[in-house]
């Protein structure tokens, strides 16, 4: 198991300036490394679904990375780097070379407004090509919900396993992980992530590292405390502790995507601001329902007994 991806990452939410023209607000972002920086989580991955990557252009999605790099510390970091073609995607990982060497891994969403386009042969050529080019270890990414459906085919993923550049995939499919494990086989080189809490119970149950947990925004020592207690207790111990941490990260940020885990991290001390627009915050309402759920939850899980 790879080490550097062992345990749980943070899908690190950008912070805007609501104040400022909703520019990127770096010293909120640097405050919010500091906080988990304090915690166990295993490392952060900058620029993804909880990042609004969708949002932010080039200079600002490099304005990101280099404060990411600036506050890692000795966590592992993976930064967003997916574009719509081969061109542009190798085009911005190179962008990237003043950093590289503090880069871990770039992750690359498939392409996916052509989703009928965007198929086995299709992919299989976008990534080993990415991978030849670029100068960091890739991390397939596959998020169908966000992807207009395309999912890599599990025969595709276990070629491309065997890419010397190619280190594994964040899978945050709802139905895509056993396959993916299968496909990927037993191979230590090659890591199968999951990509939300709804499956991280499925990658461990396959000996998988763990995953990236949108959650971990505003319950990181919570969410590492599910991997700590797979590896070092038991399967059992670790199960119920899931329904548990899966309960509340439902009720307390996961009901309005990023609007309410942005919410869900202010209430708990984090700066994240408001998405950008034409995205809009969670009402005070739902707000206040979040914080409700956070307060019981958070006891529930401080509460619990290995």
């Amino acid at each position: 198991m790879n080490p550097q991806l062992r345990g749980v990452i943070i899908p690190v939410a950008t912070p805007f300036d609501a104040a400022n023209d909703e520019r990127i607000d770096q010293a909120a972002l640097e405050y919010n490394f500091g906080l988990w920086g304090a915690t166990g989580v295993a490392g952060f991955m900058v620029l993804g679904t909880n990042g609004e990557f969708k949002a932010v252009d080039d200079d600002e999605s490099r304005t990101v990375i280099a404060t990411a790099v600036a506050n890692k510390g000795d966590k592992t970091l993976i930064a967003g780097a997916g574009r719509e073609s081969t061109k542009t995607t190798i085009a911005f990982i190179r962008s990237l070379e003043p950093w590289a060497d503090a880069i871990d891994y770039v992750s690359v969403l498939t392409p996916n407004y052509f989703a009928k386009l965007d198929d086995g042969p299709a992919l299989a050529d976008f990534y080993a090509s990415v991978a030849d080019a670029s100068p960091v270890p890739v991390l397939l990414y596959v998020a169908p919900g966000y992807a207009n459906g395309v999912t890599v085919p599990p025969k595709v993923l276990a070629e491309l396993a065997g890419h010397p550049n190619i280190a594994g995939i964040k899978d945050t499919s709802p139905t895509m992980m056993t396959d993916y494990m299968v496909a990927a086989g037993s191979r230590d080189d090659f890591a199968v992530m999951a990509g939300s809490l709804s499956n991280i119970m499925t990658c461990l149950r396959f000996d998988g590292p763990g995953g990236v947990v949108s959650a971990a925004n505003y319950l990181p020592d919570e969410c590492a405390r599910l991997t700590d207690l797979y590896f070092n207790e038991s399967r059992e111990t670790a199960g119920r502790y899931y329904r548990i941490l899966q309960s509340v990260a439902k009720n307390g940020g996961g009901k309005q995507g990023v609007a309410s885990l942005k919410a869900a991290m202010n209430i708990r001390g984090y700066r994240a601001g408001a998405p950008r627009r034409p995205l809009r915050p969670v009402s005070a309402e739902a707000e206040s329902q979040i914080r409700r759920a956070l307060e019981t939850g958070l006891a529930e899980l401080a509460a619990f007994q290995a």
